[in-house]
């Protein structure tokens, strides 16, 4: 029955009404564990304040990148350079080895989804020296008769490492990179494999965390304001053709656990909702939920992750889907 196509399609239909967040879950000395818990709906429902998590699966690699429900492993291998590269549905613990790849300690591979064609694809910067003129790119393309990496696609010049997380947005991944004495996003067409290099001067130096902001790019970062309250400062990419940015400033209302703790934004729901996380000095984990227009901000706590917990990635609007693995 589970791979029967009507039954997927439901079960997608379903899932997607009801988007969950995706935890990756780092413990000291162990692998890479997937948990998965409810996001909560919109007016909020009267659940506890406590959530359990559900547990799904393990993999050993450290590095992954999401992107449409699935996850993308990379990671070096003991002998030489080569690369074991792993393509995987964390939520039936299903997964394909992609061919070998050469990774550098600089390497970093961007999974990618073509909503048109529906399409995954990989995209690995290759960067052996901190030059430009050693840099490239190779792409490969999920679900193809004869798997291959291609590297016939043109390089955008800029002159350092990545310096932040991928994101996949509507058929582009964005990335931040360094050109000069500015920051700039770098951002490639999934469906064409082109790419484009958008200066980020707003920014001032300082990374921010990239999320998917109602279906454009967004650049966050928090910081304590002139008040002493917490403001979470964002820029928004409304036209990537012209480069247009605007800026917002969100103050948080008061919180005693987050104004105690380093906290981390994960990204924003499909509902609209900024959604925040932080592993206290007691190993607690705790997620926020930061809805801007209301100026309200709800706190969950999420159990269920074990011991030796070290450090935690969240993964916003995960969507269970069977129809890949």
């Amino acid at each position: 029955m589970l791979s029967c196509p009507y039954f997927k399609e439901l079960y997608l239909t379903r899932s997607s009404a009801r988007p969950r967040l995706l935890f990756a879950v780092d413990k000291v000395g162990e692998e890479l564990h997937f948990y998965s818990s409810p996001q909560p709906q919109i007016p909020y429902d009267k659940s506890s304040l406590v959530e359990a998590a559900d547990y799904h699966t393990k993999f050993p690699s450290r590095r992954c990148n999401y992107a449409s429900g699935l996850i993308c492993f990379s990671g070096k291998c003991h002998s030489r350079k080569d690369a074991l590269t792993l393509i995987c549905n964390p939520i039936t613990g299903k997964y394909a080895e992609l061919p070998k790849v050469i990774m550098y300690n600089t390497s970093k591979a961007f999974l990618g989804f073509d909503p048109v064609d529906r399409q995954f694809k990989i995209l690995v910067e290759h960067l052996p020296y901190p030059s430009a003129r050693d840099r490239r790119h190779i792409t490969l393309t999920l679900g193809v008769p004869k798997l291959g990496w291609r590297s016939n696609i043109g390089c955008p010049k800029y002159y350092s490492y990545y310096w932040s997380e991928g994101i996949c947005i509507s058929g582009d991944i964005y990335y931040v990179a360094h050109e000069k004495n500015i920051l700039v996003v770098v951002c490639f067409d999934v469906r064409y494999e082109e790419f484009k290099v958008i200066e980020a001067e707003c920014f001032n130096h300082k990374t921010p965390t990239l999320i998917n902001y109602k279906g454009k790019l967004g650049g966050i970062n928090w910081e304590s304001g002139d008040s002493g309250a917490i403001e979470l400062r964002m820029w928004v990419l409304h036209d990537v053709g012209k480069k247009e940015w605007s800026k917002y400033v969100y103050p948080l209302p008061q919180n005693d656990v987050i104004k105690l703790q380093e906290f981390t934004v994960a990204g924003m729901t499909t509902r609209g909702e900024f959604v925040l996380f932080l592993l206290d000095t007691f190993k607690r984990f705790y997620v926020f939920y930061f809805n801007a227009e209301k100026n309200t901000l709800r706190s969950v706590e999420i159990q269920g992750f074990g011991e030796n917990v070290s450090s935690v990635k969240v993964f916003v609007d995960h969507v269970e889907d069977f129809n890949f693995f």
